[in-house]
């Protein structure tokens, strides 16, 4: 488990149960690899299929790695213009997600958000912007510097306008993941924790143990070709470290998210300002560069002078799980029988977890799913000979 500002303002009790392991059991119907989001929510909406025999296994712990790790956000009409092919995937998991909010209580929001302007290049390209968002069905809009400063107050930095998305949401992942293991675990799913898999197919083994699988769903982030390359299939899937920071709480001074080009703000309920977003090359190489760190707490006070005294509280960094052509990879694994894989959402983890989830169990339980998949096949990427 990370060091990041989620879990940091998450309940001990809370905290404690993303730890809690079962022992490896011989045998399960379903056998979920990854404990992240889109495993746990693959494990939820195998439940919600009538499924009773479900093993999550994790080499950490629950939410340890890039699902603790990010921003939380839900930008789903910011994100449309990249996802234009998939806007039906996009809707769908918003829908999700306010199902979950009816079912679970992890801090939901909507404050929106305001795509910062600052050259005259940015400022034209508004009406664009606006437009892309606009006919895939999402809101957006184009406002003046008067208006950024109606919304943001306490923002200092003079903009040439921004767009505004009134819709964007955000979450505490934390909070969500806690509340779906309590509910898993309430139905009899076993979370076997710290066991590293070693072989995927026939059977699954791990450093606990070995585990007959009916059907193995893997869901396991940047990691997933070094687990898949056993099977003589490797998608094109790498680590982007992404790097974040919160300072100590302060009053409230910020109503949206807000975007830069080159980083992302936002303020948490308990009043920590946070921030970050970079895209770093660099392999499974953990912690934070301090030059990137320097850079996104240099713009946070330029754009918020009052945040300036306040002392960090934390830096993190996570993996993001980058796909070669920029689409995730999601359905049966190629040449194998009774397995699937959900991985390589880059930044959109969070944001796709609820629909991939979906998508996962009712391929694995029904054999097809009535979601638009078809760009999302991993047999677009073939077996190694």
């Amino acid at each position: 488990m990370q060091d990041s500002i989620w879990f940091r303002t998450l309940q001990r009790e809370l905290r404690d149960s993303l730890q809690q392991s079962n022992e490896l059991p011989e045998e399960a119907s379903f056998v979920v690899v990854g404990a992240g989001m889109v495993g746990l929510l693959t494990a939820y909406y195998l439940t919600k299929a009538g499924v009773d025999d479900i093993c999550v296994i994790d080499r950490s712990t629950v939410l340890g790695e890039a699902s603790g790790s990010n921003a939380g956000g839900l930008w789903f009409a910011q994100q449309s213009r990249e996802m234009s092919g998939l806007s039906s995937l996009v809707k769908k998991t918003r829908q999700l997600y306010e199902e979950l909010d009816e079912c679970f209580d992890f801090d939901l929001r909507k404050p929106g958000m305001l795509q910062l302007c600052f050259t005259t290049k940015e400022a034209t390209q508004r009406s664009t912007i606006v437009k892309a968002v606009n006919k895939a069905g999402f809101r957006a809009e184009s406002i003046s510097a008067k208006q950024v400063r109606e919304l943001e107050p306490k923002l200092q930095k003079t903009t040439r306008g921004a767009v505004y998305y009134p819709d964007e949401g955000c979450l505490h992942p934390g909070r969500l993941a806690a509340r779906l293991a309590h509910y898993l675990r309430e139905r009899k799913v076993k979370f076997t924790l710290g066991a590293t898999v070693e072989t995927l197919a026939p059977d699954i083994e791990t450093t606990q143990g070995t585990i007959s699988a009916g059907t193995t769903i893997v869901t396991t982030g940047a990691w997933t070709p070094l687990l898949t390359e056993m099977l003589n299939w490797r998608p094109p899937i790498k680590p982007m470290r992404g790097t974040l920071m919160a300072t100590e709480p302060i009053r409230q001074i910020l109503n949206h998210t807000i975007m830069t080009p080159d980083f992302y703000y936002w303020q948490l309920p308990e009043g920590h300002i946070a921030g970050g977003g970079s895209v770093e090359d660099v392999g499974f190489r953990r912690g934070v560069d301090e030059k990137t760190t320097s850079s996104i707490r240099n713009e946070m006070n330029e754009l918020l002078p009052s945040v300036a005294q306040r002392a960090e509280a934390c830096c993190w960094s996570g993996f993001r799980p980058y796909c070669a052509d920029a689409k995730p990879v999601v359905g049966p694994v190629p040449g194998q029988k009774n397995m699937f894989v959900g991985a390589g959402h880059f930044k959109k983890g969070i944001m796709m977890a609820p629909v991939t989830g979906k998508i996962l169990a009712e391929l694995a339980t029904q054999g097809k799913t009535r979601l638009a998949i078809r760009s999302l096949n991993p047999s677009r990427f073939r077996l190694k000979k």
